[in-house]
């Protein structure tokens, strides 16, 4: 259940909405009952769905390790060495010092920086699948090499990203999870939602900056949560609340379908090209906290054009898991990809990840890999196999 796309829009979009429910922040307005319907119109189409692709998920499940070619972890590693020779230092350290004024968009060396993160995300997931089904460590450090560029540049969004995709591979592996790995899963995304929330002090500067933002309401105040964890409700929730102020406010302005489709189902690196020859730019959310900029996959899609904004990137996002599901389905990366789609719907709930280029290419790179042959029984255990046949041989 926990790796069919489907299931998971619904359980990702299910699950913010319940949480919202906490009402922890007074920023906040209540859900409408028109927002509400929608959604519940999604999940039953939704249900339906993840019936139709039941059997190509299951196809996915078999997978076999190491055959990522050796030489893209030199990509990785040059990437990731070029971008902070660029920027002159490690930011996290500099951060520390008092020596850098932090800002993301600065970071790196254009154009080959969205290559080293999103190629890189996608390496981690793939290294990770193949730590998980041989167990070679080899793999693991690989898989973290990323992560910790990731953390050194003070990149929060990628290192989750990540972290959600390992997630994933667990779940398409496993199929089922049991008490023990369940509870062990469960204590180590608090221990990432409260380190999100100590990183984000500290990129800030401020341990109030996010109560200046998120406005927590007393039932927060008064609880036993940390305040740390207000990031992660904040990040969780804050575009659904601003989706909802798209819909409650009256006199949205309309543009027109052109715009809409372009803005909105085409990656912003095609449509930030287009759009401007059509005399136009994509246009803003409203926002229940300055700064706060996010309104889910389908804030935008609304202000553009209402109801039938969203309800065409559905169709939209539901016909492209369907397309995704058939191009893995005899990929040697089926199960990294997978697990990535799985993320992406997950980071939905966050944005339109349909046109944001960070997320989608992320997903493209596997598609166009190539695949070095199976490796043999004694390579996977590290030549524990051939080592036994050679003691046998002196017998």
């Amino acid at each position: 259940m926990l790796k069919n796309p489907f299931v998971i829009y619904i359980l990702s979009f299910g699950g913010v909405l319940a949480v919202y429910q906490l009402g922890w922040s007074d920023a906040y307005p209540a859900m409408s009952s028109d927002l509400l319907a929608f959604f519940g119109l999604t999940f039953l189409v939704s249900v339906l769905l993840a019936f139709a692709v039941s059997g190509v998920v299951r196809e996915t499940g078999s997978y076999q390790p190491g055959r990522l070619p050796n030489y893209t972890v030199l990509l990785v590693l040059a990437g990731c060495a070029a971008d902070l020779i660029y920027t002159g230092g490690i930011p996290l350290l500099l951060v520390i010092a008092g020596k850098f004024d932090y800002a993301g968009e600065d970071l790196g060396v254009p154009h080959l920086h969205v290559f080293t993160v999103t190629f890189g995300s996608a390496f981690s997931t793939i290294r990770f699948a193949d730590y998980l089904y041989s167990k070679r460590l080899r793999y693991l450090a690989e898989a973290l090499l990323p992560i910790v560029y990731f953390i050194l540049i003070f990149y929060r969004g990628p290192v989750m990203i990540c972290m959600v995709a390992w997630a994933f591979v667990i779940f398409v592996k496993r199929g089922r999870l049991g008490l023990l790995r369940g509870s062990l899963i469960v204590a180590f995304a608090l221990l990432i939602l409260h380190l999100f929330g100590v990183f984000g002090n500290l990129r800030e500067g401020d341990e109030s900056a996010i109560e200046k933002v998120g406005r927590p309401s007393q039932a927060f105040q008064e609880s036993w949560i940390p305040k740390t964890y207000l990031w992660a409700y904040v990040y969780m929730t804050s575009p659904l609340a601003n989706l909802q102020t798209a819909v409650d406010a009256k006199s949205l302005e309309r543009r027109t379908l052109t715009e809409f489709a372009v803005s909105e189902m085409l990656p912003d690196f095609i449509s930030k090209r287009i759009l401007p020859s059509l005399g136009a730019e994509r246009v803003k959310t409203p926002e229940v906290s300055r700064g706060l900029t996010v309104a889910t996959m389908f804030g935008r899609s609304y202000v553009y054009a209402g109801w039938t904004g969203p309800i065409l990137l559905f169709t939209l996002f539901a016909s492209l898991i369907v397309v995704y599901l058939q191009l893995i389905r005899r990929s040697a990366y089926r199960v990294p990809c997978l697990a990535q789609l799985n993320m992406f719907i997950v980071f939905c709930t966050f944005q339109n990840m349909i046109a944001f280029s960070g997320l989608i290419l992320q997903l493209v790179w596997p598609l166009f890999l190539p695949a070095r042959q199976p490796e043999a029984p004694s390579e996977r255990v590290g030549g524990t196999a051939a080592f036994s046949r050679l003691q046998e041989s002196r017998h």
